[in-house]
């Protein structure tokens, strides 16, 4: 645990454990009962002693600052006493009497744990703490620390007081200390749910028997819960079944329930707080008692383990190569004696496609139906085996698929005659080689074109200078500028292509009007009757990453735009409603163009894909549409494309609404 962590835990419990006190401490004080009698609650020993134990550790040499949490406890006693009418004597006089004793009770049970900590890990720590808290309030009894005793007084009062501080002293304590510093979970698995279930109704139960009739012997009904939670529950969740019925029973003194009184030397409410006293010493002894006991076992299991350490060592090797070999995405065949399987990974299984039988002479090739890159049928020279090392790639069906599979075959050091082979699932790799073969063809092919028209048409300005044709060589430095500026668009494509489809989005509220009209802005500066005419009924807004959006936007109106026959004017309709799917606004744009090449509606979306029909009349990368593709996704939309019934095409999306 971290420094920080712990100090915020630290702070946590101080503040826990000070509200408490501020809560309880006016239950003390606000009783003013007989002379004769102590008041049914009396915590102010337990709330020090815990108070302080939070703040120190128990090891280390006691700092200024416990005493100024001295000081805090003093005044907080002092305050609430004279709120209630206390006089200011007997005020200071309790308050500094009971937190001496908690100061007491915390030195002696610090000296008997050793630096151990607080929680008691053992029965013996749980009987000190117990006879600590019995002491100190004695000492605090006896030094007139509590209502109605003077200095050195000794009476059946001062008995009642001694008790009746102890079992706070000691219930408050054991139950906090436990529950702040035991190791291990609240609940652990020594028993199942429905036993824990029935734990705090059972409680309940109890303490109602044991009210229920003063004139019967049923007090002992409050040992019950206290034997069940101490055999099932950790000292920690003991500790918090312990508290509960303390609580509770506590409650149930301030209660019209409680019908015993102080009649004789013991009385039946001092029995009480001795039953409680016992009740939680029985649960957390024996919940100590049986986590002694698991340790024990622990340390007996890891002592029989460490005499077997040579033997263990290679059974937790074999287990984590086949833990390994199991988790591979990498198939796995272990062969001897030719192709004989002895072993194969679930990998392997799933590659291939097949069951793979052990013990079998395989003709792998005729099995698997392995075939060459190039499409021929395999033989068992092309595959890798102990005399072929190499590494080869071979296609091969697996559930109706063509995969490709990369195998290699190395032999075993220090196994004779065996070997093993590797197979890896390289056809994304492949498909996306194939990809970039495509794509480097289509980039060489579309900058060739505009490069060579280049130095065409330089070549010319050149002639017309020397010719003295000034107006040729504006002609030709026009055309060598539409070329220059088709390679410019080639390289602008695939730098968004690769650097905009995997960028994080930075979402935000986007209203398409306003961030149309920039789009379509520009184009309005076109001369002629040939300028873009555009519709705009956009009046919605979605949630989307504005600068993505607005290159999807621009893509679709340019290939709009440009898509229609030369000496037309453009025609784009643009608008947004909702979509049939909830929180979903689905745009339409819609051109008059030469619309889309037949069964092409899903391929025009496809990397560097490019209609053969359109591909000499009309510029392009065929990366445009599959980047908006890609945005879309993106953003957990859709997008579809499909011709108008007249002429032109339509393309849909939807983005999440705003």
């Amino acid at each position: 645990m971290g420094n920080a962590e712990g100090t915020s835990i630290a702070t946590r419990r101080l503040a826990l454990v000070v509200v408490l006190t501020l809560a309880f401490t006016p239950l003390a004080l606000a009783e003013v009962p007989p002379p004769d009698t102590p008041t049914e609650m009396w915590p102010t020993l337990a709330a020090a002693f815990i108070w302080l134990a939070t703040v120190w550790d128990g090891k280390s040499r006691p700092t200024a600052d416990l005493a100024w949490h001295v000081l805090a406890q003093v005044l907080v006693f002092v305050g609430v006493a004279r709120v209630f009418g206390w006089a200011p004597a007997d005020a200071v006089w309790m308050g500094v009497a009971n937190v001496a004793g908690a100061i007491l009770m915390l030195a002696l049970y610090s000296w008997y744990q050793g630096g151990r900590g607080w929680a008691p890990t053992n029965a013996a720590s749980n009987l000190a703490l117990l006879a600590t808290a019995l002491l100190a309030s004695g000492v605090v009894a006896l030094s007139g620390g509590m209502p109605y005793l003077d200095v050195g007084e000794v009476n059946r009062l001062t008995l009642w007081w001694v008790i009746r501080g102890t079992v706070y002293a000691y219930v408050g304590g054991v139950t906090f200390l436990s529950a702040f510093y035991a190791e291990g979970p609240f609940v652990g698995d020594r028993a199942p749910r429905w036993a824990l279930a029935i734990l705090v109704p059972m409680g309940v139960g109890c303490i109602w028997v044991t009210y229920l009739d003063p004139e019967l012997p049923l007090t002992w009904f409050l040992l019950l819960p206290a034997l069940v939670a101490g055999s099932i529950l950790t000292p920690r969740g003991a500790s918090v079944f312990a508290l509960f019925i303390a609580l509770i029973s506590a409650l149930a003194t301030l209660h019209p329930i409680n019908q015993f009184g102080y009649d004789g030397f013991l009385p039946g409410s001092i029995v009480i707080d001795v039953l409680i006293t016992a009740s939680t010493f029985i649960t957390i002894h024996l919940a100590v008692l049986q986590d002694q006991r698991l340790r024990a076992s622990q340390q007996l299991e890891d002592e029989r383990a460490a005499a077997f350490d040579e033997r263990a060592a290679a059974q937790e090797q074999t287990a984590l190569l086949e833990r390994v070999y199991e988790t591979m995405t990498d198939g796995l065949v272990v062969m001897e004696h030719g192709r004989r399987v002895v072993f194969h990974n679930e990998a392997a299984r799933r590659l291939v496609g097949k069951r793979i039988p052990l013990g079998e002479d395989l003709d792998w090739v005729g099995y698997l139906g392995l075939r060459l890159l190039d499409g021929t049928p395999a033989t068992d020279a092309d595959l890798p085996g102990p005399l072929n090392p190499a590494v080869r790639q071979l296609h091969v069906k697996n559930e109706g698929a063509d995969r490709i599979l990369e195998i290699g075959a190395w032999p075993m050091m220090g196994e004779t005659g065996k070997f093993m082979m590797l197979f890896s699932d390289v056809t994304a790799e492949r498909e996306r080689l194939s990809e970039l073969t495509g794509f480097a063809g289509v980039v060489a092919h579309d900058l060739r074109s505009p490069l060579t028209s280049l130095s065409g048409w330089l070549e010319l300005i050149e002639d017309s200078l020397r010719d003295g044709d000034a107006p040729g060589a504006s002609e030709f430095n026009r055309r060598a500028m539409v070329s220059s500026t088709r390679m410019g668009q080639v390289i602008e494509d695939w730098l968004a292509y690769t650097v905009q489809r995997d960028g994080m989005l930075a979402t935000t509220r986007v209203r398409l009007e306003a961030l149309l009209e920039e789009i379509v802005a520009p184009y309005g500066t076109s001369d002629g009757e040939h300028a873009p005419a555009f519709e705009l009924e956009v009046e919605h807004e979605v949630e989307a990453d504005r600068v993505l959006t607005k290159q999807l936007l621009a893509n679709l109106i340019g290939n709009a735009v440009k898509y229609t026959p030369d000496g037309e004017r453009p025609h784009v309709s643009i608008r947004s409603v909702p979509d049939i799917e909830d929180g979903f606004v689905r745009v339409e744009v819609s051109d008059s163009g030469v619309g889309l090449p037949d069964g092409e509606e899903e391929r025009v979306f496809e990397e560097f894909h490019r209609a053969a029909e359109h591909a000499d009349a009309f510029t392009g990368t065929g990366l445009g549409l599959s980047l908006c593709r890609r945005i879309v996704n993106r953003h957990g939309g859709s997008i579809w494309a499909r011709n108008n019934p007249d002429r032109g095409a339509t393309f849909s999306f939807t983005l999440p609404a705003a």
